[in-house]
């Protein structure tokens, strides 16, 4: 029993360790506003190539043929093919939120330089609506 008391007592009085991971973020290392910039652009930049890439992949995933024979068919049997709707739309809404947002970000910061590759236009971003809305009329209605 003594040696009992004494596993709880010690145990009790043990010291916890405790490990704090602490992680920088942007914001954190004193970026200027153009960095700041440059690191949210390649954010926006990065989701548009994740869900393009999916999209491609998706496209591929279709037929063991090749994917200009796999992109045909998923275009041609875009509409009696709900999966293939879904999919589409997805890039599109995310495609025009990445222009708008990507549009905004340089819109607000005109300060900051930006390379012809970065920028996203105003027209850019209006096809990109148009698209959206001209998928949506046409499989939504």
């Amino acid at each position: 029993m003594k040696k009992y008391i004494l596993i709880v007592f010690l145990s009790c009085c043990s010291a916890n360790l405790v490990v704090e991971e602490v992680q920088t973020t942007p914001e954190e290392a004193n970026l200027t506003v153009c960095e700041v910039l440059e690191a949210e652009y390649i954010e926006f930049s990065n989701e548009l190539f994740n869900t393009s890439f999916e999209l491609n992949r998706f496209i591929d995933d279709i037929s063991p043929n090749n994917v200009d024979s796999d992109r045909d068919k998923f275009f041609k049997d875009m509409e009696k093919n709900w999966d293939y709707q879904e999919v589409y739309k997805n890039y599109l809404e995310v495609r025009l939120d990445v222009y708008s947002n990507i549009n905004k970000l340089y819109d607000d910061n005109s300060d900051c330089i930006v390379s012809g590759d970065q920028e996203i236009s105003t027209e850019q971003v209006k096809e990109a609506e148009k698209d959206l809305s001209d998928f949506i009329s046409k499989y939504e209605n």
